[in-house]
């Protein structure tokens, strides 16, 4: 009978030496499970099996992703909050920043058909119970927004707001106003949702495509005002003029390295931070939204090839750009022992 790749890692731990299995104590399968959907997919985590006690133990963790949209779905994204540090992975690739991890599927178990399902698998540090997992995938929309660069509120009615091409602006509106229009193509809708007459706060997304001057717009409206006769409470306009325009060019472009580790980096706004570093690098993270423009990512692990990425320094903040190491030998049956390396460069962009 085969032995699934999660099983071959758990055995291997068992046989990994009577020397070991002397100080912990194995509860194999029975810990629990964690199970969330967003968007067109469910993520359910299964503790496969523990050992130890509290941060000197360690268990092994199943989880499995599965297309619950009515269309093919190409990439998935798992979030939870961290439990344990995430010690070796398999199937996925798995990163944590702060006290978010991610992962998001390997090259070749991303396409999954309506109903279809596929797994990964983890090492963690600690006892913790299965955690509970949001999942994403390109089959169906997300179901919530991703943070914006720049939001606008209530109080902001008849501000103006300038944007870098690139930028994200998102609104933030009681339920009493209806869906946000545009007047213009500066701006292109990423999402939107609840509004009048919903009954739910609306939030709508932006992305800033193209330079110009824009408004967004919306008006206040009730049950009340569509009854016969109508009622007299005022209608309450809303406006954001919004400026867009390209990032300035020209600036100096500085490239960081493996020997650029911990180092803080100074930029202004313009110039273009280069991230260079051999390929068993993951693609970095960057920590802050606005503060850096991402213009692409080349190589870094799994591709083999060196990890090249362009960032756009397009407002005046601060922010880590972060990546680490990672190996095909993390996910054998026994995992190597190699340690995993990580990188951060801390960035500052002024005016």
């Amino acid at each position: 009978m085969a032995i699934s790749r999660r099983a071959s890692l758990a055995l291997g731990w068992v046989a990994a030496g009577a020397a070991l299995l002397a100080a912990l104590v194995l509860i194999p399968m029975m810990s629990g499970t964690a199970s969330a959907a967003v968007g067109g997919c469910t993520a359910t985590a299964t503790i496969q099996s523990q050992w130890g006690s509290g941060a000197s133990g360690g268990e092994i963790v199943a989880v499995t992703v599965a297309n619950n949209s009515a269309k093919a779905g190409t990439t998935w994204t798992v979030t939870w909050t961290a439990t344990g540090q995430v010690l070796s992975a398999w199937n996925a690739i798995v990163t944590t920043s702060g006290s978010t991890t991610t992962a998001v599927n390997a090259s070749y178990n991303g396409a999954l058909a309506p109903g279809a399902s596929t797994s990964f698998g983890m090492q963690l540090s600690g006892t913790a119970p299965a955690p509970a997992m949001s999942c994403a995938n390109d089959a169906a929309p997300p179901t919530s927004t991703p943070p914006a660069d720049v939001t606008v509120s209530l109080t902001d009615s008849t501000k103006t707001v300038t944007l870098f091409v690139g930028q994200t602006l998102g609104v933030s509106l009681p339920s009493r106003f209806v869906p946000t229009t545009v007047t213009g193509p500066a701006l292109s809708q990423m999402s939107t949702s609840g509004g009048y007459p919903t009954g739910q706060p609306l939030a709508a997304l932006y992305r800033a495509v193209a330079p110009g001057t824009v408004d967004v717009k919306s008006v206040s409206d009730d049950p009340c005002l569509h009854s016969s006769p109508p009622c007299t409470i005022p209608v309450q306009q809303w406006i954001v003029h919004v400026r867009v325009v390209n990032v300035p060019n020209g600036g100096q472009t500085v490239t960081v390295t493996t020997a650029d580790n911990t180092h803080a980096v100074n930029l202004r706004v313009g110039d273009t931070l280069v991230v260079n570093l051999p390929s068993m690098y993951v693609p970095p993270q960057v920590t802050s939204t606005g503060v850096l423009i991402a213009g692409g990512v080349t190589g870094g692990y799994p591709t083999n090839q060196p990890l090249v990425g362009h960032y756009t320094a397009a407002a005046a903040g601060s922010t880590d750009v972060s990546s680490h190491t990672d190996a095909a030998c993390n996910y054998d049956p026994m995992p190597c022992p190699s340690p995993t390396m990580s990188w951060v460069v801390h960035v500052t962009v002024t005016a």
